[in-house]
């Protein structure tokens, strides 16, 4: 777990085009001494750029921003700080951009009509290492099971090692992180990703991100 104090705050990003969105979610956020707002950006190529800069803990990004979408700014700002969580903040609720967000590699997917309860609990269950979304984005995900849950169950056999991988996945963690925590190479990593998918039954790397987030308490 994380250490984080009033000397050491969780640095936090928000990149949003509506200055009224940027002052509102900093103002929400500045609740307490362990969170610090290092920056605010308008756009994805910003959002880049202040990831390499501050080395931010989270990211608050917004999906339709002019000269690069967060969607398109999230792999790049993943390469420039690893250790970024991603967090969508939007008002985007259909399945299609939450799909692509969790394939670009978000950590996670709020709404904007979320409470500052929860946009602040956000906070600290990312830096736990969770995944984080609103209650209707969630059902959205679980809902959207029923489209291949009739062929795909966890009856399937797999081994330990697919097992982490698929726990791993759930929380998010990226083909490197997981190379990196489990002492396996990106190659391996891949190869096991791989056989997962086809175990499953599923389409791509996305639907097994949503099915390992779906499965993710029943994974042992």
């Amino acid at each position: 777990m994380l250490l984080y104090n009033d000397e050491n705050p969780i640095k936090i990003v928000v990149a949003d085009d509506h200055e009224v969105v940027r002052v509102g979610i900093t103002k929400l956020l500045s609740f307490s001494k362990l969170i610090q707002i290092v920056d605010e950006v308008t756009n994805g190529l910003e959002l880049i750029n202040s990831c390499k800069k501050f080395n931010p803990d989270i990211a608050f990004v917004d999906i339709l921003m002019p000269k690069m979408s967060g969607i398109e700014a999230i792999p790049i700002a993943k390469k420039a700080s690893p250790n970024t969580a991603f967090i969508m903040l939007t008002a985007f609720e259909d399945f299609q951009h939450i799909e692509k967000a969790l394939l670009a590699g978000a950590d996670g997917y709020l709404t904007k009509g979320v409470s500052a309860k929860i946009l602040q609990e956000a906070v600290f269950n990312v830096m736990k290492g969770d995944r984080v979304f609103s209650k209707s984005i969630l059902k959205l995900i679980r809902d959207r099971k029923m489209t291949y849950d009739e062929t795909n169950d966890l009856n399937v056999s797999i081994t330990k090692r697919e097992q982490e991988i698929l726990q791993l996945i759930a929380v998010g963690n990226t083909n490197q992180e997981i190379s990196e925590k489990l002492n396996l190479s990106i190659r391996t990593v891949e190869t096991h990703r791989h056989n997962l998918i086809k175990k499953f039954e599923l389409k791509n790397a996305a639907q097994l991100v949503r099915f390992a987030i779906i499965n993710s308490e029943n994974i042992e």
